[in-house]
């Protein structure tokens, strides 16, 4: 089940998609492996753990409106769009191995949708 993941601000940004993060058009642009993030040409962005997306500096990007992961504040949430028309899935590449994670940091500087290449 595709879920809206939320920014710091609160806003919607990302849609979480089984394995899949897609953008707020319903574009595949990342994957999910274990508690890995990808981007599209498999290379390692990030984490996820409990709902939560970090990006390679283990800071807080975006998170699911039922989030069992840690943040370093919880925005208020606002509304949620209707869930856009899902694009096909492209083939999935080779992924990178994963680097060690840093210590857990505070809310991201990166943009969600522009840290994905949206």
């Amino acid at each position: 089940m595709a879920d809206w993941m939320f920014d710091r601000r609160g806003s919607p940004c990302l849609i979480l998609d089984g394995d899949r993060v897609r953008n707020r058009r319903g574009v595949v642009v990342g994957w999910i492996s274990g508690n890995s993030v990808y981007s599209l040409r498999g290379v390692h962005i990030g984490w996820c753990d409990a709902g939560v997306i970090f990006d390679n500096r283990n800071a807080a990007l975006a998170f699911t409106r039922d989030h069992a992961g840690s943040l370093p504040g919880s925005p208020g949430l606002s509304g949620t769009p209707g869930m856009p028309g899902f694009s096909g899935v492209p083939g999935r590449p080779g992924l990178s191995g994963t680097p060690g994670r840093p210590a857990r940091g505070a809310w991201s500087s990166e943009d969600p949708e522009e840290y994905f290449g949206s």
